[in-house]
């Protein structure tokens, strides 16, 4: 029995269905109850998360979480679909801290929320950056540019009006 048959036979009613992905066992994984498996995940031994992806297919979102068992030698992958007007899941850094950057990556360059995450801000662009670039409507023709403040904070414009006060303020 592969891990995806084993969290099913835990969860019967969180997990929707089990297949596999690149030769991995996958678990498809009601969003309300992903706290749940990624528990029994860990507790079956896969006690590494080495990737969160979230990934936008115009009509929903889905956030594919990879794990490894080093004692089993085993991979897992949990999935949950989410609606595209609102995509949000729990948060998985109370179960692996790991989790914190990997969910705030997720969130920075997809748009998808971590409920109870607890410092979930932006870690690749800077907080005033308008959109989420792996978003299938992120607008690619608008330019943004990002100087440094006085303050050491980013700006972030449109129209590199922050260019222009830092050339001629001498900043």
């Amino acid at each position: 029995m592969n891990a995806a048959e084993e969290l099913k036979n835990a969860l019967p009613n969180s997990v929707v269905s089990i297949s596999f992905q690149l030769d991995k066992p996958l678990a498809i994984i009601k969003k309300e109850d992903i706290l749940k498996a990624a528990t029994i995940a860990r507790d079956m031994g896969f006690v590494h998360l080495s990737v969160i992806t979230g990934i936008d297919y115009c009509d929903r979102y889905e956030v594919v979480y990879n794990f490894l068992s080093y004692v089993r030698k085993q991979n897992l992958v949990l999935k949950v679909i989410l609606d595209h007007n609102n995509p949000v899941v729990d948060s998985l850094t109370s179960i692996w801290k790991g989790a914190d950057w990997l969910e705030r990556e997720t969130y920075d360059l997809v748009g998808i929320k971590f409920s109870g995450h607890p410092d979930l801000k932006r870690i690749l662009l800077p907080e005033g950056w308008a959109g989420h670039p792996l978003q299938k409507d992120y607008d690619m023709k608008t330019e943004q540019f990002v100087t440094i403040g006085d303050d050491g904070e980013d700006i972030v414009s449109t129209d590199g009006s922050n260019l222009l006060r830092r050339k001629y303020h001498g900043n």
